[in-house]
């Protein structure tokens, strides 16, 4: 059967000179099966994009059963928040709110609430839902929110993956779950960045979800490499003063008691080095995109080793 091809655009408002503020919509379909929804953008800054070309561009010639949306800009306001070279969407200007704790929106509430409402209705009656994101400077990780998904989580195959079982907070899984739907978060890498490897690590992993939907050939979709786990806590430290920060462990790297960390050159002393020395065992997973720090900044997330579980 043809894949067949179409594009939407959802009007949520204006801007203030009166211009359309729309979503943009690509849908594929080839025939019976189940139906996915995959959404980016969420954040301005969020590049997660190359995802979404690479698994459009698949999927236009491989789709084999169902259909699947994709919305590559999911939050277009978002995206026109810049300064100088800078991307500044993670939280909405006017109002300083997370646009990602809106779920599932009002139709006559704020733009955001607004934006939130549409998404929620492209969502209905499909089989799975994907929400993909960047986190500062990181690996891509799945964030899943229930036990159930743990079998969703190790079929996508990304080493570290979250856990975040607590209040939900307006996000995608908030409309998503209480619907009866699967979901995922996945964190596709660091904010604005072009990552070859990381795209292909995502783009893999969604491959291996589609092919357990029966929706391609299971031939296209490539056996996960290597040891995947996941946890529910993790820590983050603080800068003890402000100034400047040399990391000294690699993103994904496991370190060890006694290790250095990062290393901190107090601004208030042109000779003086800080080292930070780990407490435990742990692997980092996540950290700032910046070596600019004032005092009480968050530097890096870890995982304690003895919190990790085999998937």
């Amino acid at each position: 059967m043809p894949i067949k091809t179409a594009k939407n655009r959802i009007n949520i408002g204006q801007t203030i000179a009166g211009n359309p503020i729309d979503i943009a919509t690509y849908t594929l379909a080839a025939g019976k099966g189940k139906r996915v929804y995959i959404q980016s953008g969420m954040h301005g800054g969020e590049i997660t994009y190359w995802v979404q070309h690479k698994l459009f561009l698949f999927l236009k010639d491989n789709l084999k059963a169902g259909e699947v949306t994709f919305v590559p800009c999911a939050n277009p306001a978002a995206w026109e928040q810049r300064a100088y070279f800078y991307t500044f969407g993670k939280f909405d200007l006017y109002d300083g709110k997370d646009p990602n704790t809106h779920f599932p929106g009002k139709p006559d509430g704020s733009l955001h609430q607004r934006i939130a409402h549409a998404l929620s209705g492209i969502t209905k009656g499909c089989d799975l839902g994907l929400d993909l994101h960047t986190a500062r400077d990181s690996l891509p990780y799945v964030i899943f929110t229930q036990e159930k998904y743990l079998p969703l989580v190790k079929e996508v195959g990304l080493k570290y993956n979250y856990l975040d079982d607590g209040e939900p907070s307006g996000s995608f899984d908030a409309l998503m779950d209480p619907l009866g739907i699967d979901n995922l978060c996945i964190e596709c890498g660091s904010h604005d960045e072009y990552d070859a490897v990381k795209t292909e690590q995502v783009f893999a992993g969604i491959l291996r979800l589609l092919a357990r939907l029966g929706m391609i050939d299971k031939k296209a979709a490539v056996p996960a490499k290597g040891d995947c786990w996941y946890f529910r806590d993790h820590k983050k430290i603080l800068t003890r003063e402000a100034g400047y920060v040399r990391y000294d462990v690699a993103l994904g790297a496991p370190f060890k008691k006694g290790d250095t960390l990062f290393t901190l050159h107090p601004s208030s002393d042109l000779g003086a080095e800080m080292p930070e020395i780990a407490k435990e065992d742990g692997v980092m997973y996540k950290r700032s995109p910046t070596h600019i720090y004032r005092i009480g900044d968050e530097t890096l997330h870890y995982i304690p080793k003895d919190k990790l579980k085999r998937l």
